[in-house]
Protein backbone atom coordinates (compact mmCIF):
# COMPACT_ATOMS: atom_id res chain seq x y z
CA UNK A 1 0.00 0.00 0.00
CA UNK A 2 1.09 3.59 -0.58
CA UNK A 3 1.02 6.27 2.07
CA UNK A 4 -2.62 6.81 1.23
CA UNK A 5 -4.51 4.37 3.47
CA UNK A 6 -7.28 1.97 2.56
CA UNK A 7 -10.60 3.41 3.73
CA UNK A 8 -12.93 1.07 5.67
CA UNK A 9 -16.72 1.26 5.26
CA UNK A 10 -18.49 3.77 7.49
CA UNK A 11 -21.66 2.19 8.90
CA UNK A 12 -24.16 3.83 11.31
CA UNK A 13 -24.71 2.08 14.65
CA UNK A 14 -28.44 1.87 14.03
CA UNK A 15 -29.82 0.41 10.80
CA UNK A 16 -33.36 -0.27 9.61
CA UNK A 17 -34.00 -4.00 9.27
CA UNK A 18 -35.40 -4.89 5.85
CA UNK A 19 -38.49 -7.08 5.87
CA UNK A 20 -39.60 -7.62 2.26
CA UNK A 21 -36.27 -7.43 0.43
CA UNK A 22 -37.67 -8.33 -2.99
CA UNK A 23 -40.16 -5.45 -2.92
CA UNK A 24 -37.55 -2.92 -1.80
CA UNK A 25 -35.08 -3.96 -4.47
CA UNK A 26 -37.65 -4.00 -7.26
CA UNK A 27 -39.20 -0.66 -6.21
CA UNK A 28 -35.78 0.95 -5.92
CA UNK A 29 -34.86 -0.22 -9.42
CA UNK A 30 -38.14 1.07 -10.82
CA UNK A 31 -38.35 4.39 -8.97
CA UNK A 32 -34.57 5.03 -8.85
CA UNK A 33 -34.23 5.91 -5.19
CA UNK A 34 -31.23 5.18 -2.94
CA UNK A 35 -31.22 2.42 -0.33
CA UNK A 36 -29.57 3.93 2.75
CA UNK A 37 -28.95 2.81 6.35
CA UNK A 38 -30.52 -0.63 5.90
CA UNK A 39 -29.78 -4.09 7.25
CA UNK A 40 -30.46 -7.03 4.94
CA UNK A 41 -30.27 -10.14 7.09
CA UNK A 42 -30.80 -13.80 6.14
CA UNK A 43 -32.36 -12.89 2.79
CA UNK A 44 -32.60 -15.59 0.11
CA UNK A 45 -33.43 -14.50 -3.44
CA UNK A 46 -32.85 -16.11 -6.84
CA UNK A 47 -32.82 -14.63 -10.31
CA UNK A 48 -34.02 -11.21 -9.21
CA UNK A 49 -33.50 -8.36 -11.70
CA UNK A 50 -32.37 -5.33 -9.70
CA UNK A 51 -30.04 -3.21 -11.83
CA UNK A 52 -28.95 0.44 -11.47
CA UNK A 53 -29.42 0.36 -7.68
CA UNK A 54 -27.60 2.58 -5.18
CA UNK A 55 -26.72 1.24 -1.71
CA UNK A 56 -25.14 3.44 0.94
CA UNK A 57 -24.19 2.73 4.56
CA UNK A 58 -25.82 -0.68 4.42
CA UNK A 59 -25.04 -4.15 5.77
CA UNK A 60 -25.80 -7.49 4.12
CA UNK A 61 -25.53 -10.34 6.62
CA UNK A 62 -26.19 -14.02 5.89
CA UNK A 63 -27.82 -13.20 2.54
CA UNK A 64 -27.97 -15.39 -0.56
CA UNK A 65 -28.50 -13.84 -3.99
CA UNK A 66 -28.15 -16.71 -6.45
CA UNK A 67 -28.21 -15.99 -10.18
CA UNK A 68 -29.35 -12.40 -9.59
CA UNK A 69 -28.66 -9.34 -11.74
CA UNK A 70 -27.10 -6.38 -9.90
CA UNK A 71 -25.32 -4.93 -12.92
CA UNK A 72 -24.50 -1.22 -12.97
CA UNK A 73 -25.24 -0.96 -9.25
CA UNK A 74 -23.37 1.24 -6.77
CA UNK A 75 -22.25 0.07 -3.31
CA UNK A 76 -20.72 2.78 -1.11
CA UNK A 77 -19.89 2.14 2.56
CA UNK A 78 -21.36 -1.36 2.49
CA UNK A 79 -20.47 -4.48 4.49
CA UNK A 80 -21.08 -8.01 3.20
CA UNK A 81 -20.86 -10.69 5.89
CA UNK A 82 -21.37 -14.40 5.17
CA UNK A 83 -23.16 -13.66 1.89
CA UNK A 84 -23.44 -15.65 -1.35
CA UNK A 85 -23.58 -14.03 -4.80
CA UNK A 86 -22.79 -17.18 -6.79
CA UNK A 87 -23.59 -17.03 -10.51
CA UNK A 88 -24.87 -13.47 -10.17
CA UNK A 89 -24.22 -10.59 -12.55
CA UNK A 90 -22.39 -7.66 -10.96
CA UNK A 91 -20.85 -6.31 -14.15
CA UNK A 92 -20.13 -2.59 -14.45
CA UNK A 93 -20.73 -2.24 -10.72
CA UNK A 94 -19.12 0.37 -8.48
CA UNK A 95 -17.74 -0.57 -5.06
CA UNK A 96 -16.23 2.05 -2.79
CA UNK A 97 -15.33 1.60 0.89
CA UNK A 98 -16.79 -1.91 1.14
CA UNK A 99 -15.82 -5.14 2.88
CA UNK A 100 -16.47 -8.80 2.09
CA UNK A 101 -16.04 -11.21 5.02
CA UNK A 102 -16.59 -14.95 4.60
CA UNK A 103 -18.50 -14.34 1.38
CA UNK A 104 -18.96 -16.54 -1.67
CA UNK A 105 -19.35 -15.54 -5.31
CA UNK A 106 -18.49 -18.66 -7.30
CA UNK A 107 -19.07 -18.08 -11.00
CA UNK A 108 -20.21 -14.48 -10.50
CA UNK A 109 -19.35 -11.80 -13.06
CA UNK A 110 -17.80 -8.46 -12.05
CA UNK A 111 -16.77 -7.53 -15.61
CA UNK A 112 -15.86 -3.87 -16.04
CA UNK A 113 -16.44 -2.97 -12.40
CA UNK A 114 -14.57 -0.38 -10.35
CA UNK A 115 -13.47 -1.74 -6.98
CA UNK A 116 -11.90 0.92 -4.76
CA UNK A 117 -11.03 0.70 -1.06
CA UNK A 118 -12.43 -2.81 -0.67
CA UNK A 119 -11.32 -5.75 1.50
CA UNK A 120 -11.86 -9.47 0.87
CA UNK A 121 -11.30 -11.69 3.94
CA UNK A 122 -11.83 -15.46 4.01
CA UNK A 123 -13.85 -15.39 0.78
CA UNK A 124 -14.49 -17.93 -1.96
CA UNK A 125 -14.43 -16.27 -5.38
CA UNK A 126 -13.49 -19.31 -7.45
CA UNK A 127 -14.25 -19.05 -11.17
CA UNK A 128 -15.34 -15.44 -10.70
CA UNK A 129 -14.86 -12.97 -13.53
CA UNK A 130 -13.04 -9.71 -12.83
CA UNK A 131 -12.01 -9.05 -16.43
CA UNK A 132 -11.56 -5.39 -17.43
CA UNK A 133 -11.96 -4.23 -13.83
CA UNK A 134 -10.18 -1.34 -12.15
CA UNK A 135 -8.98 -2.50 -8.73
CA UNK A 136 -7.32 0.05 -6.44
CA UNK A 137 -6.63 0.18 -2.71
CA UNK A 138 -7.83 -3.39 -2.27
CA UNK A 139 -6.75 -5.94 0.33
CA UNK A 140 -7.28 -9.69 -0.07
CA UNK A 141 -6.44 -12.13 2.72
CA UNK A 142 -7.02 -15.88 3.23
CA UNK A 143 -9.17 -15.93 0.11
CA UNK A 144 -9.65 -18.30 -2.82
CA UNK A 145 -9.63 -16.91 -6.37
CA UNK A 146 -8.88 -20.22 -8.13
CA UNK A 147 -9.73 -20.05 -11.85
CA UNK A 148 -10.78 -16.41 -11.50
CA UNK A 149 -10.37 -14.06 -14.44
CA UNK A 150 -8.47 -10.78 -14.19
CA UNK A 151 -7.72 -10.29 -17.89
CA UNK A 152 -7.14 -6.76 -19.15
CA UNK A 153 -7.61 -5.32 -15.65
CA UNK A 154 -5.80 -2.52 -13.83
CA UNK A 155 -4.26 -2.94 -10.38
CA UNK A 156 -3.13 -0.13 -8.11
CA UNK A 157 -2.21 -0.49 -4.44
CA UNK A 158 -3.23 -4.14 -4.24
CA UNK A 159 -2.25 -5.94 -1.02
CA UNK A 160 -2.62 -9.74 -0.92
CA UNK A 161 -1.76 -12.31 1.72
CA UNK A 162 -2.38 -16.07 1.68
CA UNK A 163 -4.56 -15.91 -1.43
CA UNK A 164 -4.97 -18.74 -3.94
CA UNK A 165 -4.80 -17.59 -7.56
CA UNK A 166 -4.21 -21.07 -8.99
CA UNK A 167 -5.16 -21.20 -12.69
CA UNK A 168 -6.32 -17.57 -12.56
CA UNK A 169 -5.99 -15.50 -15.72
CA UNK A 170 -3.96 -12.29 -15.70
CA UNK A 171 -3.80 -12.01 -19.49
CA UNK A 172 -2.81 -8.49 -20.53
CA UNK A 173 -2.84 -7.30 -16.90
CA UNK A 174 0.28 -5.69 -15.45
CA UNK A 175 1.34 -7.25 -12.14
CA UNK A 176 4.01 -4.67 -11.47
CA UNK A 177 4.63 -4.07 -7.74
CA UNK A 178 2.11 -6.74 -6.70
CA UNK A 179 3.60 -9.01 -4.00
CA UNK A 180 2.49 -12.63 -4.56
CA UNK A 181 5.14 -14.14 -2.29
CA UNK A 182 2.62 -15.63 0.19
CA UNK A 183 0.16 -16.71 -2.49
CA UNK A 184 -0.45 -19.64 -4.82
CA UNK A 185 0.11 -18.59 -8.44
CA UNK A 186 0.50 -22.05 -9.97
CA UNK A 187 -0.60 -22.35 -13.62
CA UNK A 188 -1.71 -18.73 -13.95
CA UNK A 189 -2.56 -17.62 -17.48
CA UNK A 190 -0.46 -14.88 -19.05
CA UNK A 191 0.49 -13.91 -22.61
CA UNK A 192 3.28 -15.59 -24.60
CA UNK A 193 5.50 -12.56 -24.08
CA UNK A 194 5.04 -12.81 -20.29
CA UNK A 195 4.99 -9.01 -20.22
CA UNK A 196 2.51 -9.17 -17.35
CA UNK A 197 5.29 -10.37 -15.03
CA UNK A 198 7.50 -7.31 -15.38
CA UNK A 199 8.04 -5.90 -11.87
CA UNK A 200 6.13 -8.69 -10.09
CA UNK A 201 7.23 -9.66 -6.56
CA UNK A 202 7.52 -13.39 -5.83
CA UNK A 203 9.40 -15.77 -3.53
CA UNK A 204 12.33 -17.93 -4.65
CA UNK A 205 10.27 -21.05 -5.39
CA UNK A 206 7.79 -19.06 -7.45
CA UNK A 207 10.65 -17.38 -9.33
CA UNK A 208 12.07 -20.77 -10.33
CA UNK A 209 8.68 -21.91 -11.62
CA UNK A 210 8.24 -18.72 -13.63
CA UNK A 211 11.73 -19.01 -15.10
CA UNK A 212 10.91 -22.53 -16.28
CA UNK A 213 8.01 -21.09 -18.29
CA UNK A 214 10.62 -19.25 -20.33
CA UNK A 215 12.12 -22.59 -21.29
CA UNK A 216 15.12 -22.06 -19.06
CA UNK A 217 16.41 -25.17 -17.32
CA UNK A 218 17.33 -24.44 -13.71
CA UNK A 219 20.15 -26.75 -12.69
CA UNK A 220 21.11 -27.36 -9.08
CA UNK A 221 24.83 -27.13 -8.44
CA UNK A 222 26.78 -29.04 -5.85
CA UNK A 223 28.51 -27.22 -3.02
CA UNK A 224 32.18 -27.22 -4.04
CA UNK A 225 33.54 -25.89 -0.77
Amino acid sequence: MSKRELKPPVIPKELVLVGDARSILEESAEQEYEIVNRLFENIFLTKIHAVHLEFKQTVFKGCRFIGCDFSETSFVNVQFVDCDFSNSNLSDTYFKCCSFHKCKAVGADFYGSRINHVTFFECNFCETGFDATHISFVKMENADFTDAGFSKSRFANLEINQVCFRKASFFKTSLKNVDFSTCNIEEITISDTMEELRGIKVNMIQAVDLVKRLGIVVKETENLS
